[in-house]
């Protein structure tokens, strides 16, 4: 086993371990919520609640797309298995989408049937509480999305922390209910949605961004690093993609012709090091050394890279 797939399967069992520990606490959260809301009939509290079930959901969603995307690289997926996680972010996107279907069909009852919900003490101590883990979350998610370079974490990081702004809505609408205002509950889980489906909307284009294959380094800056290498005259063609933790590169690069073989192979694999020396996300890098003649020079530059016929 290769070293970098070592680091590889590193990675994904520190997720793992984070997504593990964010799910029980995220779960006890969703409980939490859902006994105050269902005991108070706060109609915001309990979508609230909901919306909290639905992050525990997403980590298990995340769980499975971790499981399978740790796998290496096999005759039927030589690029390996890494799109999976971000198929599994997609998912948390999707499950956003259905919390907002929940907190919208809830809404619309209350509507049919107004009525103040029954607000203690109890609920405010509880609302105060699930906040506080909320943001513990949202703080190592980040942190830990950072470090790992894991759009998984990251995007389940979005969806936490709409959770908590959520939540502070519930506080308000618990405010405005003691005061009367019959109204707040249902404004309350309308606001709720919108945070939800904003949440959703981001999570989705980043997704769609590396499922499209999106280029991911501006090929102008490949082209600077590998100019570097003593021996390359020229850098074009310069192509990239994946998720920034795992990014597949290709490049050309034009050498003097009376070059020998083994030294063009040789400079091909110092333009290499050089390349994952600046992008430490680069996990597939092929340079495609060719000799320096006119018919293989670039004339035009595209999308911000020199650009030669194929």
């Amino acid at each position: 086993m290769s070293e970098t797939t070592d680091r590889a399967l590193e990675r994904r069992d520190r997720i793992a371990r984070v997504l593990w520990g964010i799910l029980w606490l995220n779960l006890a959260v969703a409980v939490a919520k859902l006994a105050y809301g269902w005991r108070s009939h706060a109609i915001a509290m309990t979508a609230d609640g909901i919306h909290s079930l639905l992050d525990g959901s997403s980590n298990i969603v995340a769980l499975v797309g971790v499981a399978v995307a740790r796998r290496p690289p096999d005759a039927n997926h030589p690029y390996g298995h890494r799109k999976y996680e971000t198929f599994a972010a997609l998912g948390v996107a999707m499950m956003l989408f259905l919390g907002c279907r929940e907190v919208v069909t809830a809404a619309l009852a209350r509507l049919r049937d107004p009525r103040l919900p029954d607000i203690t003490p109890l609920g405010f101590g509880v609302l105060a509480l699930t906040i506080t883990i909320n943001l513990f979350v949202v703080w190592v998610e980040r942190r830990e999305g950072r470090r790992l370079h894991s759009e998984l974490l990251t995007a389940d990081a979005a969806h936490t922390g709409s959770d908590v702004l959520a939540s502070l809505l519930v506080l308000a609408s618990f405010i405005a209910a003691r005061v009367g205002w019959v109204w707040a509950d249902v404004a309350a889980a309308a606001i709720i949605v919108a945070l939800i489906a904003v949440a959703g909307v981001r999570i989705l284009l980043g997704t769609l961004s590396t499922l499209s294959d999106e280029r991911r380094i501006e090929p102008d800056q490949v082209e600077a690093v590998a100019l570097k290498e003593p021996g390359v005259l020229e850098a074009h063609n310069v192509r990239s993609r994946g998720p920034d933790d795992d990014i597949h590169l290709d490049l050309h690069v034009l050498v003097d012709p009376r070059m020998a073989i083994a030294d063009a192979h040789e400079l091909g694999h110092r333009v290499e090091r050089r390349l994952r020396d600046r992008w430490p996300g680069l996990t597939d890098v092929v340079v495609h050394v060719e000799p320096a003649l006119e018919s293989e020079r670039a004339h035009v530059r595209e999308g911000g890279g020199l650009k030669a016929r194929d």
